[in-house]
């Protein structure tokens, strides 16, 4: 007989170990024979099983493996089925030999497949048993195949926890991410077979997810009550036939540690171990505390904290003692209970006491095949490059040495021994690094914040339809992305730092504090229930005064404050740089009281200096104060050039009338002090980073201009000096009005001098007096001199002179001498005549000029200085003329040669 022909007679209800396939696969069910088997299943862990199969039908599509639901099924010594059901997750084809095909199926739950899908999520006010039904929901509600082969058993679950705020399933796969939940929160899972299908179901080969937070609750197994026999002789009854027990030293103690912001104070979490680790082992233990600082608020609350400090101490006391051994026992599974008998040392404790609950089992089997058959694949070496596991190869071996075909090794513990996973958020969490995300908030809003600062984020990533659970909450760009989320600061203290809030819309850098993805900040310092956002001038709070940001400090060992506050609300911006100490404050902008709920009085618009105590201007390279406008912050610090332009006209006016009045004997004019300090001005930027190729610039002088006037007043005095020379110039006129006297005093001469109009000093009361105490007085006219008096005219003098055309008077010394080239008349009581004599008076020689002017009149825009270009204008003079024209291409208007200085009145003609 072939190795076909003897392969054929054995159906599947003929062997110890069989498959199950869905009907859709049942093309397969009997051409697959499973030869061997070696895989785990543990509590807290996965499914994984290997079978070796061989079949009548070499070249089977590999792919149609994939995913297949597959249920592999043990006949137990009681005649009775135990099954292990999962998905084929590989599929390997061996060697073709003798006609027959080897393949290779490994066997995983749903579970551990679901490792491989990859995601990033958010779920808010949630409790980790919720976020695993969604989960698991949506793989059931996207996937026929897992609708219909898996299931998840809730029935041993009890409610833990209170909702988390913020949980975040970060670049995680999905079993990875509610493995880390149900670790944190003391979940604990296994995979068991799922039940038989209804009519109208699937027939495929189902597998459950039992989730269970009360060990005592499992259920009993199958094989009930097992015996304990050393001998390895043949048993019609499965047995236990290795047992041992292993104690392990573990921490007295269990501390943790985690800030809580919103009161500003510490959690913290302590439990003491209530398992005996014998004399010594409790006093060594009583010194290893399991102390670790968790990332902040990591229980909901001081209660919820202590309970997760419970769970780490309980998983300490799991890790104590367990029980390991070896059986051929093929109706155990994990995640249930037998009761063991006949062990000489368990015997010797209480029933209860003899009850152990399966943690881990390894199985490696063999099926009853033909004889031939079977010898043919230990020859062949079928089993050669078998990729086992090192605990499995050694199962096997075991198995082989013991002249089995079926042998077991489980990990078990005493039935009401708590079973919790082992948390350790150092290898548990996935360590984010640094991330973007955007800030989101309420249509309509632009800053959106709560009364600790924190801020709403979006995810960059999150996907809509993996929030269709909670609307869209989590992926829907609004204020229901997240939790509130803390900005950090370079400063921050309780109601002062720094604040400047990130608005909607921003991008802002996140990390997650403790490398948890559920703890996101903005980078930076943060505030805190105690540490509230500074109140700018001591008045207001968010979010009423959401629009104001800046810096503010605090006095050391004081109250007062330093702030720089920047004020954005919508057409009321403003920047304020105070100080409380004298209410000295720079103020820019649209000006307001102290804002209280968003709400200021106004208080004027542009810029404001000022303080209760002293104020000082100082400039080492020069101070401008100018009232010219650049708009919008048009030109350079130091633009100046109305002025500078305004000063060539001042110079040249000073310079023509100083000219003048030289011609005219009125003395010479000091005009070099005023040409320096208008090159002065001129060259003020020369050496700057304006002018960096310059020289001799930042001479430490104050300029003033004002296009519409510059007004000085004091209550008191005023006073005006110059250690070298006071210019005063004036294109116009310039007025002394003065309500008692005009004192003039000077050291050396005084110089009047008027090119057109005259000269007029009246004095309405009082003298009028002229006087030199050391020289002459000296009058000339160009033509006549009148003295005037109502009373009389005194001349007096120790000489007098009266000279005339062709006659003299010469009074003095007790003698008057008069002499005529014409007639003399006299008339008087008596004289003496004598012969004549003639005289000739000296002539005073009177110049004549007239004052010439190239001045031309330029209309300019008012703040841009731009010109009026083919602009009509109308000119009047203080005569009386008016001069009208058009501008040219420059604005100027028509050069006026005529005119002297005068009074200008400009008017722009409209067309």
């Amino acid at each position: 007989m072939t190795l076909i022909t003897a392969l054929a007679a054995w159906t599947q209800s003929a062997r110890a170990i069989r498959l199950r396939l869905p009907d859709s696969h049942q093309h397969l069910q009997e051409t697959l024979l499973v030869t061997h088997v070696a895989g785990s299943e543990s509590v807290c862990g996965a499914l994984d099983y290997q079978l070796l199969c061989i079949s009548t039908t070499p070249d089977l599509e590999l792919k149609q493996f994939m995913a297949l639901p597959l249920e592999l099924q043990f006949v137990t010594d009681g005649g009775q089925l135990r099954t292990v059901c999962g998905f084929v997750a590989e599929a390997t084809e061996g060697q073709l030999d003798e006609g027959l095909a080897r393949y290779r199926l490994v066997l995983r739950d749903a579970l551990a497949l679901m490792g491989q899908r990859i995601n990033t999520r958010v779920f808010l006010h949630i409790t980790e048993q919720d976020i695993t039904q969604v989960m698991l929901q949506e793989w059931r509600q996207r996937n026929a195949l897992l609708a219909s082969s898996f299931e998840v058993d809730w029935s041993l679950m009890s409610e833990l926890g209170p909702a988390r705020e913020f949980t975040m399933q970060h670049n995680e796969s999905d079993a990875d991410f509610l493995r880390r939940l149900w670790k944190r929160r003391g979940i604990s899972w296994f995979i068991r077979p799922g039940g038989r299908s209804v009519p109208g179901q699937s027939d495929s080969a189902r597998h459950t997810l039992v989730l269970f937070s009360e060990a005592f609750e499992l259920p009993r197994n199958l094989a009930q009550t097992v015996r304990y026999r050393r001998d390895h002789a043949p048993q019609e009854q499965d047995r236990i036939l290795r047992w041992s027990a292993t104690r392990r030293l573990r921490p007295g103690s269990v501390s943790r540690h985690a800030w809580d912001h919103v009161p500003a104070a510490a959690m913290r979490s302590h439990a003491d171990t209530r398992m005996d680790q014998g004399e010594l082992g409790n006093q060594f233990a009583s010194l290893l505390d399991d102390y670790l600082i968790d990332a902040p608020h990591i229980g909901e609350d001081s209660e919820d904290y202590h309970q997760l400090g419970q769970l780490r101490m309980q998983r300490h006391a799991y890790e104590t003692k367990c029980f390991h051994a070896e059986s051929d026992v093929r109706a155990l599974r994990v995640g249930e209970w037998i009761a063991v008998e006949d062990h000489p040392e368990l015997e010797r404790h209480p029933a209860h006491e003899r009850e152990f609950i399966l943690t881990r089992l390894e199985v490696y089997a063999e099926n009853n095949l033909p004889a031939a058959l079977d010898q043919h694949l230990q020859s062949s070496g079928a089993l050669a490059g078998w990729p086992l596991a090192p605990e499995l190869a050694a199962l096997r071996q075991r198995c082989h040495a013991q002249g089995r075909r079926y042998l077991n090794r489980f990990d078990c513990v005493r039935r009401g021994t708590p079973i919790l996973p082992a948390f350790d958020p150092r290898r548990d969490l996935p360590r984010p690094r640094l991330q973007n995300a955007h800030v989101v908030g309420p249509a309509g809003e632009e800053l959106y914040c709560d009364a600790l600062g924190r801020v709403k984020l979006r995810f960059p990533g999150t996907r809509i339809e993996d929030h269709a659970h909670a609307n869209g909450a989590g992926a829907g760009d609004s204020e229901r992305d997240s939790a509130w989320v803390r900005v950090a600061s370079y400063w921050a203290g309780s109601q002062w730092g720094a604040i400047s809030l990130p608005r909607i819309g921003d991008e802002v850098i996140v990390d997650f504090l403790g490398g948890d993805p559920d703890k996101p900040i903005v980078v930076g310092r943060v505030y805190s229930g105690l540490a509230l956002p500074p109140a700018f001038s001591q008045i207001g709070s968010l979010p009423g005064n959401r629009f104001l940001a800046g810096i503010k400090s605090k006095e050391v060992q004081g109250y007062r404050y330093n702030q720089l506050r920047l004020d954005d609300t919508p057409h009321q911006i403003s920047a304020q740089l105070s100080s409380e100490h004298g209410y000295s404050e720079l103020n820019l902008g649209w000006l307001t009281h102290p804002r209280h709920e968003g709400h200021g009085a106004a208080r004027g618009e542009g810029a404001e200096l000022r303080t209760d105590e002293a104020l000082a201007l100082r400039g080492a390279r020069g101070v401008l104060i100018s009232a010219a406008a650049r708009e919008r912050a048009s030109g350079g610090q130091l633009d100046r050039q109305e002025m500078l332009g305004l000063l060539r006209v001042l110079q040249d006016v000073q310079q023509q009338l100083a000219e003048l009045a030289k011609t005219h004997d009125a003395g010479s004019t000091e005009a070099k002090t005023f040409q320096a300090l208008r090159e002065q001005l001129a060259g003020w930027e020369a050496g700057s980073n304006t002018d960096a190729q310059g020289s001799g610039g930042g001479k430490p002088v104050v300029a003033v201009t004002a296009p519409a006037g510059v007004a000085i007043t004091s209550e008191d005095g005023v006073a005006i000096g110059a250690q070298t020379q006071v210019d005063i110039i004036s294109v116009g006129n310039t007025q002394f009005s003065v309500g008692k006297r005009l004192l003039a005093r000077v050291a050396e001469s005084i110089s009047l001098f008027a090119q057109r109009l005259g000269i007029k000093l009246v004095a309405a009361r009082g003298k009028l007096e002229l006087s030199t105490h050391a020289d002459d007085i000296q009058a000339s006219s160009a033509k006549r001199i009148v003295l005037s008096a109502a009373d009389e005219i005194v001349l007096q003098a120790p000489k007098l002179r009266l000279l005339a055309e062709g006659a003299q008077i010469d009074l003095g010394g007790g003698a008057i001498t008069q002499q005529s080239s014409g007639d003399h008349v006299i008339r008087s009581a008596d004289f003496h005549h004598l012969n004549g004599t003639d005289a000739q008076p000296p002539g005073v020689p009177l110049p004549a000029s007239q004052m010439r002017t190239d001045e031309r009149f330029i209309l300019a825009r008012r703040g841009s200085g731009r010109p009026h270009v083919r602009q009509r204008y109308r000119i009047e003079l203080d005569d009386g003329s008016v001069i009208e024209g058009v501008t040219d291409e420059q604005g100027r208007t028509v050069l006026s040669q005529d005119m002297a200085l005068r009074i200008v009145r400009l008017r722009i003609v409209k067309e």
